[in-house]
């Protein structure tokens, strides 16, 4: 079947936007990303459903982008279908000390929500680019702060277009991890809040967002922290032991602000960020005897 038999047919099942052969660039935060065969945008539930039943009928792959943070997406970008959750999935709703919020909202905007209800537990968590589902599935966290103190439960939809919803008790979750099934899609989730007061909630934030303008490079697109923790360290302090600050190949480069950002300083690939990454890899390897571990996620690469 070609692509435009795919589109034809994907339009008869899907009442949401369609794009076909949409550059990645645009959607990521790092301004990097070949096209994604299919761009979809769904309008509600019984919509992603209707994408996931289609995707599995013609055995075409489904990643959702999030917000495009966190993300490096090849040159020649994704063969199967994008979704982008952000128009039918971004409420918010508050009971008590409960706040409920569909996975394609802002975090940031979570995070106003609640400093606007005087509820307190996740303010220190502003700034931190990526939606709410993006959020939960890689464990987000910032001073000494986890999406994993305030989850409740999670909401998701598999790829037999099943409805799941799975309680914080029975989620693994650890430093930028969770074993939330990869093959589902989060829609929603509930969090606890504690009562706060909203003056000192919105200081407690603005101080933070201080803390990141005079910490990271945040004038030139990135993708947040490159790599993990390492135990006991910081991947940022070994990078710039080794004095890769600064290190540029083609239009990628170490930030000389923080070492474990890597930034796009105008059209900047994704073959010269894995080059700077395999750098940094064998250099702090070599120096220190530590293997870092990406904390960005690949998409639309080899897995070979």
């Amino acid at each position: 079947m070609t692509s435009m038999d795919l589109l034809n047919k994907m339009k008869q099942a899907v009442r949401g936007g369609i794009l076909t052969r949409e550059p990645l660039a645009g959607h990521t935060t790092w301004r990097i990303g070949g096209p994604a065969d299919f761009y979809v945008s769904p309008k509600d539930l019984e919509d992603l459903r209707s994408v996931i039943d289609f995707s599995r009928q013609e055995g075409l792959r489904c990643f959702v982008i999030g917000r495009g943070s966190n993300l490096l997406v090849s040159d020649e970008g994704f063969r199967g279908i994008v979704l982008d959750l952000s128009e039918a999935f971004r409420h918010t709703a508050a009971s008590g000390l409960r706040v409920t919020a569909g996975s394609g909202l802002l975090l940031g905007d979570l995070v106003d929500f609640c400093i606007r209800k005087r509820l307190k537990g996740i303010e220190k968590l502003a700034g931190i680019p990526g939606c709410v589902g993006g959020a939960i599935r890689m464990n987000a966290g910032a001073f000494g702060v986890e999406v994993a103190d305030r989850l409740e439960w999670v909401r998701l939809v598999d790829f037999s277009g099943t409805l799941l919803q799975i309680h914080r008790e029975q989620i693994l979750m650890k430093y930028r991890f969770t074993d939330l099934p990869a093959d589902a899609v989060i829609i929603e989730a509930e969090f606890r809040m504690e009562r706060g007061d909203a003056g000192e909630l919105a200081r407690t934030r603005e101080e933070t967002l201080k803390k990141r303008r005079e910490k990271q490079p945040l004038s030139l697109p990135s993708a947040g922290s490159v790599f993990k923790r390492p135990a006991g360290d910081y991947a940022g302090r070994l990078i710039e032991e080794t004095g890769l600050k600064g290190l540029r190949i083609g239009d990628a480069m170490i930030s000389k602000k923080h070492a474990n950002f890597i930034v796009n300083c105008g059209f900047a690939t994704a073959v010269d960020v894995l080059r700077l990454v395999e750098e940094v890899q064998e250099r702090v390897h070599r120096m220190f005897q530590v293997d870092l571990e990406l904390e960005i996620q690949l998409l639309g690469f080899d897995p070979s």
